[in-house]
């Protein structure tokens, strides 16, 4: 894989390249479900709280649902909770 000069310059070595790229694709697949946040954080060897930083800092969240199912989980606690 051949990366443009324009693209490379943005990194101070070949290592941070590959530990960036590597870093992308372990939250992509955490993002589409395939692996769990601990897997995550573990194959970036990472803390959770680490990760966390680390999603931040990309601009992404570790919550990984739609408004709709969030909606629908808050619902479903509120209506659990009322139970006696």
């Amino acid at each position: 894989m051949t990366l443009p000069d324009e693209l490379a310059a943005n990194f101070q070595s070949e290592d941070e390249l590959r530990r960036t790229l590597y870093e992308d694709f372990i939250i992509e697949q955490r993002q589409v479900g395939a692996i769990s946040l601990s897997k995550a954080a573990e194959l970036l060897d990472l803390s959770y709280q680490e990760f966390f930083a680390l999603l931040g800092q990309k601009g992404l969240s570790f919550v990984n649902v739609s408004a709709e199912e969030a909606d629908a989980s808050y619902c479903a606690i509120g209506a659990l909770m009322q139970r006696p």
